[in-house]
């Protein structure tokens, strides 16, 4: 049986639905597609408390969406009630796409994960810009588990780590993110992604600063090279290249 979700429809404005391939999900979505997600949400959390459902992907989507309508909503009342939505939102989208074996539910639900993945970019860049790195990392994150192969991601993290001084996890990611975006941009082909591919110029800019600042020359020189692979027609990359040479 399939539900079209109405609501996440008009709040994301994108043609999105959500698979329901047995009976046993039809109460949760009843409940979703009435806009009664504080509801829907308990019925979601007994599916996963249930022996036979938790191991399914499809009670922990339902979860992150009723916590993304939540999020969304002007109900106060109902926000005091129901603690950091979206933050929730996110880490059961990503909880859905870990049990989710076969690939199916992710790609019956491409366009909420895509959502899912830009609310979470855009929450990380307003947490950087505030000075709260510890949340620009973690919500960072949780956005891995939405998108797991983006390494724009993972660059951004390394990023929000290196700022937290935590240099041997930033390292870690760092070692991954890189050579996986160099690789990338060799293809003349190749197209960014428009959602985490905000992350990667400053965060670029700010790795050589850093290099450069703590003595690392031929690194930052090494960095600012692919930098250049990355933004050939950008000032500012330049000029960063330039001051190296």
């Amino acid at each position: 049986m399939r539900y079209s979700l109405l609501a996440v429809l008009l709040s994301l404005g994108c043609p999105l639905f959500a698979q329901v391939a047995n009976a046993e999900f039809d109460n949760v979505a009843k409940k979703f597609e009435k806009g009664a997600y504080e509801s829907a949400l308990e019925s979601a959390e007994a599916l996963m408390e249930n022996d036979k459902h938790r191991k399914k992907p499809e009670p922990y989507l339902w979860a992150s969406m009723c916590y993304y309508q939540i999020h969304l909503s002007d109900d106060e009342k109902m926000k005091e009630r129901v603690k950091s939505p979206l933050r929730n939102a996110l880490k059961y989208a990503g909880k859905a796409i870990s049990k989710d074996k076969n690939g199916n539910l992710i790609d019956s639900n491409k366009a909420y994960f895509d959502k899912m993945k830009e609310e979470g970019v855009k929450e990380a860049v307003q947490y950087d810009a505030e000075g709260d790195y510890r949340k620009a990392s973690s919500t960072l994150k949780q956005v891995m588990s939405v998108a797991p192969n983006d390494p724009f991601v993972q660059f951004g993290k390394g990023i929000m780590d290196i700022k937290l001084s935590s240099l041997t996890e930033a390292e870690r990611e760092l070692k991954v993110a890189l050579p996986a975006l160099e690789k990338n941009f060799r293809n003349l082909d190749y197209e960014p992604d428009p959602i985490s591919g905000v992350l990667l110029k400053p965060g670029v800019l700010y790795y050589i600063d850093h290099l450069v600042e703590s003595s690392y020359q031929d690194s930052a020189k090494k960095v600012a090279m692919s930098a250049r692979v990355f933004f050939p027609l950008d000032e500012e990359v330049k000029q960063r290249y330039q001051s190296l040479e």
